[in-house]
């Protein structure tokens, strides 16, 4: 997901959340969530964003994802849209608390309605409901990274 050119999005009040859950839908091997982000000011991630994040998800920095700009989640964390930081941290979370050391996550990100903020993440998943608990935690965890 690269950065916007122009979002369209007007200036809207201040927000209490910068990424909220819309609908979640647990289908046989992943889990779908639809989310928006509330204001444009928070649709992409910032250096310093990006440093809160590594410093408490260390891990995260290793992630394969294919991007324009290199092999690894690193490449890009820096500036990337919100809902692609979630997959991550989705992926990162259900990594670390996997039953299986061997159990390897994957996901996607895209904007569906780029203007309106929305966007669809799926991640692979083995268990249901960590999946859903990982999904609760990386949405918390950003609205307290990037609403401060």
């Amino acid at each position: 997901m690269d950065a916007p050119s122009d979002s369209g999005w007007g200036e809207a009040p201040v927000c209490r959340t910068a990424l909220a859950v819309e609908r979640i839908e647990v289908l046989q091997d992943r889990v779908a969530c639809d989310v928006v982000v509330n204001d444009f000011r928070y649709a992409y991630t910032t250096p310093s964003i990006a440093d809160r994040v590594r410093a408490l998800r260390p891990d995260i920095s290793s992630h394969t994802c294919v991007n324009s700009r290199g092999d690894t989640f690193n490449a890009v964390i820096a500036r990337t849209p919100l809902p692609h930081l979630l997959e991550h941290l989705v992926i990162d979370i259900l990594t670390e608390t996997s039953s299986d050391p061997r159990s390897v996550f994957v996901g996607t990100s895209e904007w569906t309605d780029k203007r309106l903020g929305r966007a669809r993440v799926e991640v692979s998943m083995t268990d249901d409901l960590a999946a859903l608990r990982a999904f609760k935690e990386a949405v918390r965890l950003i609205n307290e990274e990037v609403i401060q």
